[in-house]
């Protein structure tokens, strides 16, 4: 017998495990006292687990908290170029509905160590499934989000490709936007693979063997079958699936286009009313628009802001109550985010405008 032996591309692992790498947890918060920002709870990790429990924040406009390894300053970069997927395990016991996985790649000709916000970003989210403990993703399916080139008015033409070769931040993240609700990220597993091609190929050609097995062993049960019996034909109108998924989008941002000023409004409340999950719920305003929850009603609640800025004359205060907030400051703070400017600089420079167009 002639044995050929498959060639496997040793796991680079980051957990278990121990690594040269920092190793931090991180958070939207800046001051720990700040009980209106992002909370972190517990941070632990030993041989079998790395657990953070935490509660996000509502005073961010984009609150977040995870933890992260990264490679120090005159360590080599991590080369995962031989690579095709992750694989990331999680504690049953992990309450949190998406995680998010982020790695940073350093740019030549881009980059710079002294800001680690120019380490191009790339994402996959990962939706929790009940019972399921392990993920194993293709490196191919993380893509750079909108925001990062945003942030540096970039495109994807402006640099060169990714180099896996410069992995220099690995990141676990949470992604349900679930303001106010202790969650918790239980990590037990966090590796790069390679999968052999041969192994997968002897796979799929046992695969088809048994699958055409199984099909002529049907096919000639079903004939035996079929000369015993004639089987019977039970008439029925067949239930409408196809605008299933278009109702649903089409209640999701109706609610929310009638609802954005109320300032009891959350994902839960609004799950609860019109009878779609929160999962669901996100997804919906993901796919559609590529923001979260939080940030498409922000976006309402400010496009409704700059409305009444420029038609009507209440003040600031009265208008932020209006469409929704519940605090001046942080109604402001969004609003500079979004617009770049304060709600007051924004209604001045329309004033001078319309005054400008009424003399000529």
């Amino acid at each position: 017998m002639i044995i050929i032996p498959l060639l496997f591309k040793k796991d680079l692992v980051l957990f278990p495990g121990k690594t040269d790498l920092e190793f931090t947890s991180y958070s939207d918060s800046i001051n720990v006292l700040d009980t209106t920002s992002t909370s972190i709870h517990r941070f632990d990790t030993d041989s079998k687990f790395i657990a953070l429990e935490y509660t996000i924040g509502k005073k961010n406009l984009y609150p977040y908290a995870g933890f992260q390894w990264i490679v120090k300053e005159n360590q080599p970069y991590l080369n995962i170029s031989k690579y095709d997927h992750v694989t990331v395990a999680f504690d049953p016991a992990t309450t949190e509905d998406v995680i998010v996985l982020i790695l940073q790649f350093f740019t030549d000709g881009f980059s710079t160590n002294s800001n680690r916000l120019t380490w191009r970003f790339l994402s996959k989210e990962i939706p929790m499934k009940k019972g399921k403990k392990v993920y194993t993703i293709p490196i191919s399916e993380f893509k750079t989000p909108l925001w990062w080139y945003n942030q540096f008015n970039i495109t994807e033409k402006d640099l060169s490709p990714v180099d896996f070769s410069k992995l220099a931040m690995v990141s676990v993240e949470d992604g349900s936007d679930a303001i106010g609700k202790r969650r918790s990220i239980i990590l037990t597993e966090l590796r790069f693979q390679k999968k052999n091609a041969l192994a997968i190929t002897g796979l799929l050609i046992v695969a088809l063997l048994l699958y055409y097995a199984i099909y002529l062993l049907s096919f000639w049960l079903k004939r035996y079958l079929s000369s015993k019996k004639s089987p019977q034909t039970i008439p029925y109108e067949k239930l409408s699936i196809e605008n299933d998924a278009a109702d649903e989008e089409k209640k999701v941002l109706e609610y929310l286009g009638s609802n954005f000023s109320n300032q009891n409004l959350s994902l839960f409340r609004m799950s609860e009313e019109i009878g779609i999950s929160s999962n669901k719920i996100s997804a919906i305003i993901k796919k559609r628009y590529n923001l979260t929850f939080r940030q498409y009603l922000n976006t309402i609640r400010i496009a409704e802001s700059k409305r009444l800025l420029q038609e009507t004359k209440l003040q600031i205060s009265q208008i932020a109550y209006r469409v929704g907030y519940t605090n001046l400051t942080h109604f402001c703070r969004t609003f500079k985010e979004v617009t770049s400017v304060s709600p007051n600089t924004f209604r001045q420079d329309f004033a001078e405008v319309h005054e400008s167009e009424n003399l000529i």
